[in-house]
């Protein structure tokens, strides 16, 4: 008989970002699978809002660091009421919260996890979170699991490193439409072609870098355009560097779009320069599906998935000479182009959609829950 667990997710975060994606995404996938599902967060929030439309219990707490100890005590009310099997915690204020709310109370399964890639300090209060407080620690990325093991003393086996899986659309549309709908749309002839990134546009994405590579190479693939979609507050200031090289005929930045993949599907290249701080980019697992080449920088979680060779190109981050040299490779090579995009592929398909993420959460669950002998029996049906 299949089991059905109650999963509270507290976020106290208001954006709507990677981090609280993933945490919608999970839950939209664990309540298709028949669990219950109770998100705490503030109102308004997109993740509040978005959980009211899907039907899910929803409480109402606003985590100001002035308020933490009634937000404390009313967490610990809910969280009696609703009785969980699983208690979740994302954010930094919330994670303070939940986890002193939930001391005492029983709760089978506590989780803290780090979503983004900065040290995690090993102060009193971080370790106590981490090592006493929660029973297992989520992480997105390999190098935020070894960081908190190292530097916080958090046992290995208390650890589980679980990338965000992509939502994967059934049907996506033809590479060579797409290209041409790109051109269209920039206003293009129907030959031209396109190298891209999709993301928030920030500093630590290197954007810089990625127009100084293009700039790089720009004579000796002259059918290609660089398209750059997206929003964030670095925007006007790449912008002003497009003009600045005189670069506007040749560089699109076209602002956010709802629906990427048709964007990666008309690209040649999906490009992502990070300089910092990088998780596994869902944006960079999205390319994969489908179907376009990858090129990153060799930092963060981007290793995770992308295997120099194998899967994609690395390079070092903020080297725009070797950038330049991945993206000439990438198009003047595509045999070998071909080869790493049908890995890559393969390696979503089997390793990062939702229901694979669900699954190997499912099993924790199962583990923390009922024990190992359970958990083993489970990941056999």
């Amino acid at each position: 008989m299949k089991r059905r667990f109650t999963i509270l997710h507290t976020e106290s975060h208001r954006q709507w970002g990677g981090q609280e994606r993933r945490i919608f995404n999970e839950a939209r996938w664990m309540s298709d699978n028949g669990h219950r599902i109770v998100i705490v967060a503030p109102n308004p929030s997109p993740l509040y809002e978005n959980a009211r439309r899907q039907g899910w219990e929803t409480h109402t707490l606003f985590f100001k660091r002035w308020g933490m100890i009634q937000d404390a005590c009313r967490l610990r009310s809910i969280l009696r009421k609703v009785r969980p099997h699983v208690l979740n915690t994302h954010g930094n204020t919330d994670t303070k919260v939940g986890l002193v709310a939930a001391w005492g109370l029983s709760i089978p399964c506590v989780i803290r996890t780090r979503h983004s890639t900065p040290p995690v300090g090993n102060s009193w209060h971080n370790r106590l979170l981490y090592r006493r407080l929660c029973n297992v620690v989520f992480t997105t990325a390999s190098c935020i699991s070894r960081q908190i093991h190292r530097d916080i003393d958090v046992p290995a086996d208390r650890i589980k490193t679980l990338p965000s899986g992509i939502d994967c659309p059934a049907d996506l549309i033809d590479h060579e439409l797409a290209r041409i709908n790109l051109a269209g749309e920039i206003g293009l002839e129907n030959d031209r072609r396109f190298i891209g990134f999709i993301g928030r546009i920030t500093r630590g994405k290197g954007m810089h870098v990625l127009v100084e590579a293009f700039d790089r190479i720009r004579e000796r693939i002259p059918d290609h355009h660089l398209v750059i979609i997206g929003d964030g507050n670095l925007f006007d200031e790449i912008n002003l560097l497009v003009r600045e090289r005189n670069l506007y005929d040749r560089i699109h930045l076209l602002g956010y779009r709802d629906d990427p993949w048709p964007y990666y599907r008309a690209m040649d290249a999906f490009v992502l320069t990070s300089i910092r701080h990088e998780g596994v980019p869902q944006s960079m697992l999205q390319a994969m599906f489908a179907e376009c080449p990858v090129i990153g920088t060799d930092i963060g979680g981007i290793p995770d998935i992308v295997s120099h060779g194998k899967t994609g190109l690395l390079v070092p981050p903020e080297d725009p000479a070797r950038l330049s040299d991945a993206i000439l490779q990438t198009i003047q090579d595509p045999e070998a182009t071909r080869s790493r995009v049908k890995e890559a592929y393969r390696n979503v398909q089997q390793h990062h959609t939702l229901a694979a993420m669900g699954s190997k959460i499912l099993q924790v669950y199962e583990q923390m829950i009922y024990g190992a002998s359970s958990a083993s029996r489970s990941a056999c049906l």
